[in-house]
């Protein structure tokens, strides 16, 4: 291997090093609530710390959304696919589960968030 190779080696370190460390700010900031969404309008929202098991009913099915040590997943769900269940348990700001067939939205907002819509809706 020539200096060349080394350097180039370095270099690309370095860029996936970074991107991994911006990555990691991004999703450590501090969250705040879960909100719900059913057919896109807010259905509830519920904080971080709850710990609560919903089930979320509509003409097309249901689900169960269970809450606790700070995240949250679907346990159960009426749709055909279960994708909504795999998707696991969330507990960052950029993670949300949907359900495509029951029309469930659930998102993790963060303190941020809420600042941000209230200048958007203040202008």
């Amino acid at each position: 291997m020539r200096k060349k190779d080394f350097i180039l080696i370095f270099v690309v370190s370095l860029i996936i090093a970074g991107a991994f460390g911006v990555n990691y700010f991004v999703n450590t900031k501090n969250v705040d609530s879960i909100e719900i969404y059913m057919d896109n309008k807010l259905y509830k929202t519920y904080d971080i710390n709850d710990k609560e098991e919903i089930k979320i009913k509509s003409k097309e099915g249901y689900n169960i959304v269970k809450i606790h040590d700070k995240g949250v997943e679907i346990i159960e769900a009426s749709c055909p696919d279960k994708v909504c269940i795999h998707q696991g348990f969330i507990t960052k700001a950029s993670e949300s589960i949907v359900c495509l067939p029951n029309k469930v939205h659930i998102k993790i907002t963060t303190e941020d968030n809420h600042e941000s819509e209230e200048d958007v809706i203040s202008k």
